[in-house]
């Protein structure tokens, strides 16, 4: 038995506060998306991720096949990885 289906990506470029664009096959499956892109404001489903579009109001839930990471914007912070914040009580938080 052959399998037609292409493997598809593993997603380890994608995270939350990345800067996103539709990727070929989200743009051949929804079209009117077109190049649109927007920044990942959080996950959906373990599948997707929820999408911030910069023309839209709402937010959007993209499933993750069809993002894809879009070049930063000209004096944008590097998308190089996710920031982190420090945790509630600890002592980096709390230093003045």
């Amino acid at each position: 038995m052959s399998d037609t289906h292409e493997i598809a990506p593993s997603e380890p470029d994608l995270f939350h506060g990345a800067r996103v664009r539709m990727s070929r096959l989200g743009r051949e499956r929804h079209p009117k998306y077109g190049d649109r892109e927007g920044l990942i404001v959080g996950r959906g489903t373990p599948s997707s991720w929820r999408v911030k579009f910069d023309d839209r109001v709402t937010i959007q839930a993209i499933h993750r096949d069809y993002l894809e990471l879009a070049a930063p914007r000209a004096g944008a912070a590097s998308q190089t990885a996710p920031r982190v914040l420090p945790q509630y009580g600890s002592q980096d938080a709390t230093r003045s």
